[in-house]
Order: structure tokens, then C-alpha cells, then sequence
């Protein structure tokens, strides 16, 4: 059973690289597109008197602002696409739950954004030669790893709402600036307003994020980073159960109508 299950996941994520890398609008919204945010941070620091770019919100931020919207477009068009193809409901009435499915998707798709960070990474390295000596390694690699899992559970659950109502798609495309700006990625969250700070307080990412920020920056308060990881982890939790409802409404639906293009 467990060989059945890793063959599916091994086969579902070879399909959906294949369909990433070989679609321009993926490769531009995970490679092109981190660049120019990249670009533009470096601009603006340079603009601003600095001589070497800000690591964290210039180099990174760019980065995280590709993941992000790669995640958006593509969990999303992927359920487009499948309620266009009439994919929608074999899917469903397969014995692979939508569930399984749009969970690898996403999975998938994360890798992908994680590629860009990488790269931005990398080549503010290299170009740059910054130095990681201050910095709290072991809290950035902890706070990276709910970072990715928050950008999943948001990711599975945008997919999943999507899947319920093809009207919830018109909202979803208004989703990738404004989740950009309040949870910072670009710039740090205490330069925003204390009322939009209150409101990014629902987001995972910005937890995750600026914890790995801080640690990239020397943090090594114990308290303040633990605080953050609990507070990403549990939003996720609550993302995950929103999702199951979902879930459970586009089984209800599918055994009503039989379909869900018209939903």
C-alpha cells in the first residue's frame, strides 16, 4: 500500500513539473517574475543610499513575493483547468480523493517557489558576497520550514475553494498584492499601520516570515521565535480544517448534481 501511494505521488509530481516547466506563464510567474521584484528592491535600496541591497527584504523578499504569486495562479488555474477539460468530476469520483490530488499539486508547486528563493538567494551570494555569520541559522532553517508549510496549506485551501464555486476564482485573482502587503514581504511588518498589522495577524505566512527574517537578521530570543512558530502552525491547523469543510461541500455537491462545472 505504502509503494501504491509513493508511486502515486512520484507519478502526480512528475505530471504537474512537466505542466510547470513546460507552460511559460509557470516559468515566468516563478523564475521571471522573483527577478524583477528582486531588481526593482535592489533599485530602490541603491536609491535609498545603500550601497549593497537589503538580504532580507530586497534579495529574499523577491523570492518569497514569486512564490507566492506562483502558488495563487497556479493551484488555482490548475482547478480551472481541470472544470474546463471536464476533469473536475473524474477526479472527484476517482479513487483518488481531489483531496490527495490537490494536496501533491501544491506540494509540487511550493518546490517550485521554493526554486526561486533559492535562486535569488544565490545570486545575491555570489554578486553580493554577503555573509551569513551574524545571522541564526538554526531559526531561519525552522522558521523556512513552516514558511513552505504555510504556503501549502494556503495553497491547497485556495484550491480547494476554488473547486467548491468557480465564482470564488473572481476574488482569488485579487489575492496576491494585497496578502504581499500585509504580511511584508518586501519590508518589514512594523512599518505598516497598526490596524493593517491587526489584520495580518490572520495570516500564517507573515508569522513564519518574520520570524525567519528576524533570525536572518541575528534573533536568538528563544521566546520571540517560538511565539511566532506556534502562532504560523496553529493558523495553519485552522486553514487545514477550513479546508476539510470544503472538501466535504464539493462531496455534497458532486453527489446532488453529478457535476461541477456549473457550480
Amino acid at each position: 500500500m505504502k509503494c501504491i501511494r509513493w508511486g502515486l505521488v512520484k507519478q502526480q509530481m512528475s505530471v504537474q513539473l512537466l505542466v510547470r516547466t513546460l507552460n511559460f506563464f509557470s516559468l515566468s510567474l516563478f523564475i521571471l517574475q522573483p527577478a524583477v521584484f528582486s531588481a526593482v528592491g535592489m533599485l530602490l535600496s541603491h536609491a535609498a543610499g545603500n550601497d549593497v541591497p537589503d538580504l532580507v527584504y530586497s534579495v529574499i523578499g523577491g523570492g518569497i513575493m514569486g512564490m507566492w504569486s506562483g502558488i495563487v495562479f497556479t493551484s488555482t488555474y490548475d482547478i480551472t483547468g481541470d472544470r474546463r477539460n471536464g476533469m473536475l468530476e473524474l477526479i472527484t469520483g476517482s479513487p483518488t480523493s481531489l483531496a490527495s490530488v490537490e494536496a501533491i499539486r501544491t506540494f509540487t508547486n511550493v518546490l517550485c517557489g521554493f526554486f526561486a528563493v533559492l535562486i535569488a538567494f544565490s545570486a545575491a551570494m555570489f554578486i553580493f558576497d554577503y555573509s551569513l555569520n551574524g545571522a541564526n541559522l538554526w531559526g531561519a532553517g525552522i522558521s523556512l520550514l513552516i514558511l513552505l508549510f504555510a504556503m501549502w496549506c494556503s495553497g491547497v485551501f485556495l484550491a480547494n475553494f476554488l473547486a467548491w464555486s468557480r465564482i470564488s476564482g473572481t476574488f482569488v485573482e485579487y489575492l496576491e498584492m494585497p496578502v504581499a502587503i500585509f504580511c511584508g514581504f518586501m519590508f518589514p511588518i512594523r512599518v505598516l499601520p497598526d490596524w493593517m498589522q491587526t489584520i495580518s495577524g490572520i495570516f500564517p505566512i507573515r508569522w513564519a516570515l518574520e520570524a525567519m527574517n528576524e533570525s536572518l537578521l541575528g534573533m536568538r530570543d528563544v521566546r520571540y521565535l517560538a511565539e511566532h512558530w506556534l502562532l504560523a502552525i496553529g493558523l495553519c491547523l485552522l486553514l487545514l480544517v477550513a479546508t476539510n469543510w470544503l472538501q466535504n461541500k464539493v462531496q455534497d455537491k458532486i453527489r446532488v448534481n453529478g457535476e461541477l462545472s456549473s457550480i
